[in-house]
């Protein structure tokens, strides 16, 4: 067999961290498994060094490893063909033999397990020389070429016999060239009718789903009969789709898969849409109402390609009278608790075509009749603030955060943000920081106290800020009266906190300190903390933080922070706990060898090694990571 025997790396040299990184977590793990059941048979290893086997999956496997210089291969009769969980137990069979002294024997001069690789791969290479290419002069063209026309006929029979999808191709093929476009439409119906008829489910917790409906040929049909300019059709079967799809969706528990074959046909919807007997203004105004009609964006791409294209003022001008129409149709009951979004999103587009028709006058009289009714206030300030009419905004931003801050405290919120751009763009330091201040007293964490920090400092005023921040997370109260406060009042709505604090806020406090590289008092309130967490509750992430703050300062603290993050994640017991505690490990080996202190590491690798040795797949890992090959496992 032609196999490749140029050899620099033995397998006695391999550590589980080569093989998952050749094979893949999922593909080595099913390796092991097919090794421990003791599925490989009658391995070999010929005088070049690789590895012969027979592995018993759901049918007897020949599979063949080796390195190709530096690089771990394979070949295999399974369907993977290479890199395949066979290949993985077979050189773990190997290394098993290794580590017990027992000897391999050679390969009989006429093992049949070469004789099928060979084969294999030949079979392999044809097929990529065959099939591979798109070129119309492969073999296949040549081929039919060669032909005569009642030869073709005979072939076309033939196969119309035996495969159904092949007679149903070639008889659309007929109606499209003779004429009978009603049959074929009121089929594709038929099929979609069929299609989105019943719910589709997905099992998660035993990877078992029913079958997707197969849309492919409702796809291909849509594409022919637009091919031969029957626009019109396709837009008409895309509304059905449309509407039965999202039903569909609606009702389905999936993982995308149905959403995304219906979305490849609504694709064709939108490109008959350009080419179909509708106006440009209906063409859009179809477009919009499918936008609006689309709860899991089925329509995406389609809509994405439509609106590339430019159109013209009077076009959107149309649009917007068309989309007005409809808006007298939406009604809003008084004092509904819930906004309209299906309003607010229609009247985006009606505010949009204005905008596009020239008419921004109407559409900031349409946002402010809106604004109480959808609570679309945001918009409506970004169409003032565009207006040059900033003393219009200032005025509906205060209506409109009086209006949402206690039920909808995201749109205050958006509200506020734009005041303070505004006040940023006559750069009115004091004011922003005074925002951004009452922004970190009701959510207080590092990124607001970095805002404020930024803020103030423009105006300069950040150190007398500072001392009032700190205060309040260690006490909750603000400083005493005679300490003057060096910011104005925003002129807001004061906001609405709605978290109760526990003061000191100690978490915070942490993150400020290693912002501000102060590990000493990193250290403190990571003690006051540990004092206070009676129930032993794991921190993994902000302690990880804490113990690279304070490495530099503390390395024995920093080191036992670390040890109790990653026993923590050993005790879990899950691989994917291995793995995050191996990453702490490399943190814990790399100061270790930082400070000189290399035994110390092999030490503690080792003490883990025997505490958790029924833990295979964490020995495994923590070999991974000492570089440990996994013959002296």
């Amino acid at each position: 067999m032609a196999v490749r025997t140029k050899k620099t790396k033995t397998f006695e040299a391999l550590t589980w961290a080569d093989l998952e990184a050749w094979a893949g977590s999922k593909i080595l793990s099913r390796g092991k498994s097919y090794h421990r059941q003791g599925r490989v048979k009658n391995l070999a290893k010929t005088t070049d060094g690789q590895l012969i086997a027979w592995v018993d999956g759901s049918e007897r496997y020949a599979t063949i490893v080796y390195f190709d210089g530096r690089n771990l291969e394979s070949v295999c009769t399974c369907p993977y063909w290479a890199d395949c969980k066979h290949a993985v137990a077979t050189m773990l069979e190997y290394l098993e033999c290794a580590k017990s002294g027992t000897e391999i024997p050679p390969p009989k001069k006429n093992d049949p397990r070469l004789r099928i690789l060979e084969e294999d791969l030949s079979k392999e290479s044809y097929e990529e020389e065959t099939m591979g290419g798109e070129s119309k002069d492969g073999p296949l063209d040549e081929f039919l070429n060669k032909q005569n026309k009642k030869k073709l006929v005979e072939i076309l029979n033939d196969l119309a016999a035996r495969y159904p999808d092949v007679r149903s191709a070639l008889m659309d093929r007929q109606a499209l060239t003779g004429g009978a476009i009603k049959g074929m439409v009121d089929r594709i119906r038929s099929d979609i009718q069929d299609l989105t008829a019943d719910p589709v489910y997905r099992h998660y917790w035993n990877d078992d789903s029913d079958d997707l409906p197969d849309y492919s040929r409702v796809e291909e049909r849509l594409e022919a009969l637009l091919k031969q300019g029957h626009g019109d059709e396709v837009l008409s079967l895309g509304k059905d789709l449309l509407v039965a799809g999202t039903e569909q969706v609606g009702m389905s528990h999936d993982d995308g898969g149905l959403s995304w074959d219906i979305g490849q046909c609504m694709e064709i919807a939108f490109k008959a849409l350009s080419r179909s007997s509708l106006s440009t203004a209906e063409q859009m105004h179809w477009a919009v109402e499918a936008e609006l009609m689309d709860e899991y964006n089925l329509c995406d791409e389609g809509l994405k390609s439509f609106w590339k294209n430019h159109r013209k003022k009077a076009d959107w001008a149309v649009l917007a009278e068309r989309l007005m129409e409809h808006l007298s149709e939406v009604k809003t009951k008084k004092g509904e608790d819930s906004r309209n979004y299906r309003r607010e999103r229609l009247t985006d587009w009606i505010v949009e075509a204005l905008g596009k028709a020239g008419k921004t006058e109407k559409a900031v009289a349409l946002c402010e009749k809106e604004a109480p009714v959808t609570a679309s206030y945001v918009r409506l300030v970004r169409l003032l603030r565009e207006a040059g009419r900033n003393e219009d905004a200032m005025k509906w931003i205060h209506k409109g955060i009086h209006a949402t801050q206690k039920k909808w405290p995201g749109i205050a919120s958006d509200l506020r943000r734009a005041f303070r751009e505004m006040q940023e763009k006559d750069r009115e330091w004091s004011r922003v920081a005074a925002i951004r201040a009452e922004d970190f007293f009701m959510e207080l964490s590092l990124h607001t106290f970095k805002d404020l920090e930024k803020a103030a400092k423009k105006a300069k005023v950040w150190q007398e800020v500072r001392v009032f921040a700190m205060a309040y997370l260690e006490s909750g109260r603000m400083l005493h009266e005679k300490a003057s406060w060096p910011l104005p009042e925003t002129g807001l709505p004061k906001p609405i906190k709605r978290r109760k604090e526990k003061f000191p806020l100690i978490d915070t406090l942490i993150d400020i300190a290693i912002a501000e590289k102060r590990p000493d008092d990193v250290l403190k309130w990571y003690d006051l903390r540990s004092k206070e967490n009676r129930h032993g509750l794991m921190m993994g992430h902000r302690d990880d933080k804490i113990a690279e703050a304070i490495k530099g300062h503390y390395p024995e603290r920093a080191l036992g922070i670390w040890k109790g993050i990653a026993e923590g994640e050993i005790a879990l017991t899950k691989v994917k706990a291995y793995q995050e505690a191996a990453r702490t490990l490399q943190k814990i080996r790399k100061l270790f060898k930082d400070q000189g202190k290399g035994n110390e590491w092999e030490r503690y690798a080792s003490q883990l090694r025997q505490i958790h040795a029924r833990k295979q797949r964490f020995v495994e890992i923590l070999d991974s990571l000492s570089g440990r090959r996994i013959v002296d496992g």
